[in-house]
């Protein structure tokens, strides 16, 4: 891990752990709903997209798959910057990765680990332990 003189991670190392837990996340999350839902991955990004465009995503073509898609990557990036900027204030967050990481999500336990556990286990992988 590479620190600044007063001892705090370095920024890259920051955007880094949220880049990598945040896009290992979404996914992790995309491949598990097609899975779960028997979906495709057209069909996930314009579920998504109905955040947007209402019913009528349903019938979209390449540009509502796309913000579907932007759009779920975006979400889970900035789940994953909560979580590293939260670990910075308390380390015990990446130091019990393994159990804090679950508990970041609220939902079904399948976001338990394809979301919360990737965003904690990169967030200590790249800023350490404390």
């Amino acid at each position: 891990m590479v620190s600044t003189p007063d001892g705090q991670p370095a920024q890259r190392n920051i955007a880094g752990a949220i880049l990598a837990g945040g896009f290992m996340a979404a996914t992790f999350d995309f491949f598990a709903a097609q899975l779960v839902y028997g979906g495709t991955a057209s069909g996930v990004a314009k579920a998504i997209a109905r955040g947007w465009y209402g019913d009528g995503a349903k019938a979209g073509g390449t540009t509502i798959e796309v913000v579907g898609m932007a759009s779920h990557w975006a979400i889970l990036l900035i789940a994953a910057a909560i979580f590293v900027f939260a670990s910075l204030r308390f380390p015990v967050l990446r130091r019990r990765a393994w159990i804090t990481g679950p508990l970041f999500v609220e939902e079904f336990a399948g976001h338990m680990f394809v979301i919360g556990l990737p965003i904690a286990l990169w967030a200590r992988a790249i800023l350490g332990k404390t």
